[in-house]
């Protein structure tokens, strides 16, 4: 049997929403005898069973809920079962995103999942488990999904800051084959083609999460001049060149990774661009200093803040390089930008958008909104799952 945890009176109102995080605050009584990792059922003050979730003491978010339960007399819990059926509605609803190689299957509580990461790359999957419940499954997880996919190589890259506050250590291996060695693969986006190495890149090896924003690209970059800021692997920059930019120029601060842009350059055989390492705020003041201009600019910046007192200098940070952005832009020019900064909402982006255009004296149109692709899906009760704000503003 599972020990249950009880809940104050009253808070079990987020979690019946549809929320799948309880707080350290919010938790009546823990069961001394239950170990933080442990699977725990969860009563309200009425001690009515409400759910099911795994348990840490060392968390802030204390419990982290599996699955709901609609009937007490069913309350039945075989956590191999859950997965097995949580994993294959995660597959499935990503059946239908055709022309790449390349998803997010599972992206952790948006599927249910809180703690679980799984980036397909052709036929490899990385996965990441970032929470010390879902550490304890993970030979579970890594089974059903070796059955299910049957990926040639699997690659654990568990390197999240969150494992820390969790108790747990950072991981990163090669979970099959044993004893082998992880190659850099050739993934399929749109007609185009990407260099992914896991190992050595951000997150999984590819911002996967931008895949239907650069496809965007298409209707403003015929003929253009474009500068990609913070331009990684050259992604923005290649599908820029696909789609009739007239010259790119990508910034980076890391040599590997401009090393894997002008490869991907060369994959698809392209021309017309430039790749220099060095500060992007730096850059937009030598464009300043020297009156050189861009039809486009991308601003697609690592997170600024990761907590919220962070918050505040971030929001400078985003309004020097915004200002900085107005002043390199063309008339009639357009400009990307986006914030995966979890704690800027698209009501701050739009915020900052709007200093800084009355900073520099620049009348703007906002042209569209942007957000992370379907397969890193926004549930609506659950809004940490919307991450990636983003906005097109053309320069009148």
């Amino acid at each position: 049997m599972l020990n249950t945890i009880i809940l104050k009176k009253g808070k079990e109102k987020r979690i019946l929403s549809g929320h799948l995080w309880l707080y350290d605050n919010e938790i009546e009584n823990i069961p001394a005898e239950c170990v933080n990792g442990d699977i725990v059922f969860v009563e309200d003050n009425f001690q009515k069973k409400i759910a099911v979730g795994y348990l840490n003491r060392k968390s802030k978010i204390t419990v982290r809920i599996l699955d709901f339960i609609k009937n007490e007399k069913n309350a039945d819990f075989k956590i191999e079962e859950l997965l097995k059926f949580r994993i294959e509605m995660a597959i499935k609803k990503r059946n239908n995103l055709k022309n790449t190689n390349a998803k997010r299957l599972i992206f952790s509580e948006a599927d249910f999942l809180p703690g679980l990461i799984v980036d397909k790359y052709h036929n490899l999957l990385v996965v990441q488990i970032t929470t010390l419940g879902m550490e304890r499954i993970k030979e579970s997880i890594i089974k059903i999904l070796d059955d299910k996919i049957k990926p040639d190589f699997i690659y654990e890259k568990s390197i999240s800051e969150t494992r820390i506050k969790e108790g747990l250590l950072k991981t990163e291996k090669l979970l099959k084959p044993e004893n082998g060695k992880l190659p850099e693969v050739i993934i399929n986006e749109n007609g185009l083609k990407f260099l992914v190495s896991v190992e050595k890149g951000s997150k999984t090896g590819f911002y996967i999460d931008q895949r239907e924003n650069r496809e965007k690209l298409k209707n403003y970059v015929k003929d253009k001049k474009v500068l990609d800021c913070f331009c990684y692997t050259g992604a923005f920059s290649v599908y820029a060149l696909k789609y009739g930019a007239s010259y790119t120029q990508g910034i980076d601060i890391s040599d590997s990774a401009l090393e894997m842009a002008k490869k991907n350059m060369e994959l698809n055989n392209l021309k017309n661009y430039k790749f220099k390492k060095n500060d992007v705020f730096k850059s937009m003041e030598e464009f300043k200093k020297n009156d050189q201009k861009f039809d486009i600019i991308i601003l697609d910046p690592p997170p600024f803040s990761k907590t919220e007192k962070e918050k505040q200098s971030a929001i400078k940070g985003y309004e020097f390089l915004h200002k900085s952005a107005f002043e390199i832009l063309s008339d009639k020019g357009f400009l990307f930008t986006f914030s995966c900064s979890q704690n800027i909402s698209r009501e701050d982006l739009l915020e900052i958008i709007k200093k800084s255009a009355g900073k520099t004296r620049t009348l703007i149109e906002i042209v569209d909104f942007l957000k992370q692709s379907s397969d890193h899906p926004h549930i609506n009760t659950i809004p940490e799952t919307f991450y990636l704000k983003g906005v097109v503003v053309k320069k009148l």
